[in-house]
């Protein structure tokens, strides 16, 4: 059992002004990339993917992109105002999608098995971010964070020894947590928390609990409810493909 529905994306087509970039430089990136951005108050700087690019303007995994030039590399520089959200800047990514690639493309949506993210039963465990707070200190399993990484707004998926997965998130949105964890675990993840604030979280699960690894871990379920006050429920839902319909070589800085 499935639907197909078609949302023609136009590029700068908005009922509301979009928002832009103060400053944005497109360049060349070459041969290495990073698959998540680096972003600190007012800046904006990745290396990367096409896809990864469209992706993440779009609230979408790199793998729900379709287009011929996916791969190609660039460095994108940009700066914006210190009290832009998240969505903001993912938008303001879009514009430069518009102006500088003359990016069209439209939207797929099919029905399709995967996991929802709830609040869990006994309650949630993480406060809110608060944009005068201190930022709190990083795990103690990331070594030599400098006060610059602690300020900046990420969140981060990796390998902390044989099976076991750490994440690290700071001053992000339950959205960004499930896309993070259908990355992990394969299968759609919606975020139906209900939750608009961002929060800072810490965890480690075993990767694959069928492998006989002696590491002090707890499954994927147990780690996001005793750490974060959140749980996993099987459920059916809507799964978003972005099918590109027209890309170039980006315009000059």
């Amino acid at each position: 059992m499935f639907w197909i529905g078609i949302l023609a994306v136009v590029a700068g087509a908005q009922l509301t002004p979009q928002p832009h970039f103060e400053v944005a430089s497109v360049k060349p990136g070459g041969d290495v990339f990073s698959t998540r951005p680096n972003r600190s108050t007012g800046r904006f700087r990745w290396t990367t993917q096409l896809c990864y690019l469209i992706g993440y303007a779009n609230d979408l995994d790199f793998s729900r992109v379709s287009s011929k030039n996916c791969g190609s590399v660039y460095s994108v520089e940009a700066t914006f105002g210190p009290a832009a959200t998240d969505r903001e800047i993912r938008l303001m990514l879009q514009s430069l999608l518009a102006d500088r690639f003359k990016m069209r493309a439209h939207r797929v949506t099919t029905e399709a098995d995967g996991y929802a993210l709830l609040i869990g039963r006994r309650g949630l465990k993480i406060k809110e971010a608060k944009p005068t707070a201190e930022p709190p200190g990083m795990p103690d399993w990331i070594k030599d964070a400098s006060p610059t990484v602690k300020a900046e707004s990420f969140i981060s998926s990796i390998m902390l020894e044989a099976g076991v997965i750490g994440v690290i998130g700071r001053n992000v949105s339950m959205s960004q947590l499930a896309e993070t964890l259908q990355r992990s675990l394969g299968m759609p993840v919606w975020d139906r928390t209900g939750l608009a604030g961002n929060y800072y979280f810490a965890f480690r699960y075993m990767r694959d609990l069928a492998t006989d690894l002696e590491a002090d871990a707890p499954a994927l379920t147990t780690a996001l409810q005793e750490s974060l006050g959140l749980r996993l429920e099987r459920q059916n839902g809507p799964v978003e493909t972005l099918q590109i319909d027209y890309v170039q070589e980006p315009s000059k800085n």
